[in-house]
């Protein structure tokens, strides 16, 4: 009965991920929240099943050609479906066309300056007028995309979508590379947040990640100016993967010294500086500013910003959630600078942000889910992908109430009212005990008997 746990398992997260998007952008909230956490549930037992067999010293059960072969038909049915979660896309392509037709800054031109525009009319109405907070590799990126697929909406969907199952399977290849284990790519590949919410919903973090895994990768085989390019990559996109570029460069100094650390650092301070150059230096960084003061509901800096934002303290709350993400990026560093590769110090730097971050949505967890892949038998890994589910879960979109401003009475079902508990008070709570636990777990002294993969 237990072989082929894993395989039936990895099944069964297939089929309600599949049902989630054959749902499409209209499905009912309340199936979509039980397909959805019976799939997690699915995935975890994958993940058990495959570590006790390893422990055991057992072989693996969960066939390599099960795990591939349902990967690429979720990634193929994330880009068939219309986005289910996020219209994200739309304003991507709104960039790009400002770029391709304007022949302007997206960094100056918001949608709300063209009303006319169909584009611009099919972005979200909470974006209208948010300037681009992406950076230069984007920009240049969603512009070429617009000049060759900006003919229609459907091209211009279906391109951002390829690109981001593109930038996946990459991913996979490269676990796979590194691994050779199937239970490490189903941690990608069968994950309900990296198809859904990454893939079908277009996201660039898809491409975020893609180039933090290669970052680590390089590291680990020593070629430290590719490897500050690759993670300098990641912060063009989004300049918070700064991060992962942090740890990795410190693990770098740790384990191979400084004249490596400064040559990925001085790569990446080179690209970041030649992309920002181009794109208009201080106008691209300006709407960063803007959405530093930005918070996401499921925040652990939501429920002060909403009793002290009034009170003028916004910017400084915001300052202090920066810092707590630097400062806590550094502690989950410092405990894994003598693993063999940098791969759970970049992870650590992702998982910093997304559990301290001022704004955060489920996809960013992707930035650090290939290099957490790597080390996919340890606890801190299953933590990451714990985290990443529960916020997914808490953003599941309802048709009934999806683009309305929250309002209690508005919310007719116990379900509806649960999940606005559960985004603005019980995923907030649950994050600072896991904040709480990771500090506890990470300042107490080392066991010698702890393998370097189980932190």
């Amino acid at each position: 009965m237990r072989a082929p746990l894993a395989a039936l398992a990895a099944l069964v997260t297939t089929g309600t991920t599949a049902a989630v998007l054959l749902r499409g952008p209209n499905g009912s909230f309340g199936p979509n929240m039980l397909l959805l956490t019976v799939g997690y549930l699915a995935g975890a037992v994958v993940v058990v099943a495959e570590v006790r067999r390893r422990r055991a010293g057992l072989p693996s059960t969960l066939p390599k050609v099960l795990v591939a072969g349902c990967s690429v038909a979720l990634l193929v049915l994330a880009v068939v479906v219309p986005p289910t979660e996020s219209g994200d896309v739309w304003a991507y392509s709104w960039y790009g066309r400002v770029v391709a037709h304007y022949h302007a800054s997206p960094y100056t031109t918001p949608a709300s300056h063209h009303p006319s525009d169909r584009w611009a009319q099919h972005v979200d109405r909470i974006y209208k007028d948010t300037k681009s907070v992406y950076g230069p590799v984007f920009t240049a990126v969603s512009g070429a995309g617009m000049v060759l697929f900006g003919f229609s909406f459907l091209a211009a969907r279906v391109f951002f979508q390829l690109l981001a199952a593109a930038c996946v399977l990459a991913v996979l290849v490269l676990v796979w590379r590194r691994t050779r284990s199937p239970a490490a790519v189903a941690v990608i590949g069968l994950n309900p947040l990296v198809v859904i919410s990454v893939v079908n919903g277009a996201h660039n973090d898809a491409w975020v990640g893609l180039a933090v895994l290669v970052g680590v990768v390089l590291a680990t085989r020593d070629s430290m100016r590719w490897a500050g390019l690759a993670l300098a990559v990641a912060a063009l996109i989004k300049v918070a993967a700064v991060l992962p570029l942090v740890a990795v460069g410190v693990w770098v100094w740790r384990n191979r010294g400084w004249r490596p650390a400064a040559e990925l650092y001085g790569a990446a301070a080179i690209a970041a500086l030649v992309g920002y150059g181009i794109v208009g230096g201080a106008t691209a960084i300006g709407p960063l500013r803007a959405a530093q003061l930005h918070f996401s509901g499921p925040s652990v800096w939501g429920g002060p910003e909403r009793w002290l934002g009034g009170h003028g303290l916004t910017r400084w709350i915001a300052t202090t959630a920066t810092a707590t993400v630097v400062v806590l990026t550094l502690v989950l560093a410092r405990r894994r600078l003598d693993h063999a590769n940098p791969a759970l110090a970049a992870g650590g730097a992702v998982f910093a942000y997304c559990i301290l971050g001022p704004y955060v949505l489920p996809w960013y967890v992707f930035w650090g889910l290939g290099a957490f892949a790597l080390a996919w038998r340890s606890r801190f890994t299953w933590l990451a992908l714990f985290h990443g589910a529960v916020l997914h879960l808490a953003y599941v979109p309802d048709p009934e109430v999806h683009g309305q401003a929250v309002d209690r009475l508005f919310l007719r079902s116990p379900l509806q009212r649960f999940q606005l508990d559960l985004f603005q008070m019980w995923v907030p709570l649950l994050e600072l005990a896991i904040i709480i636990a990771v500090l506890v777990w990470t300042l107490q002294p080392r066991r010698p008997a702890l393998s370097r993969d189980a932190a």
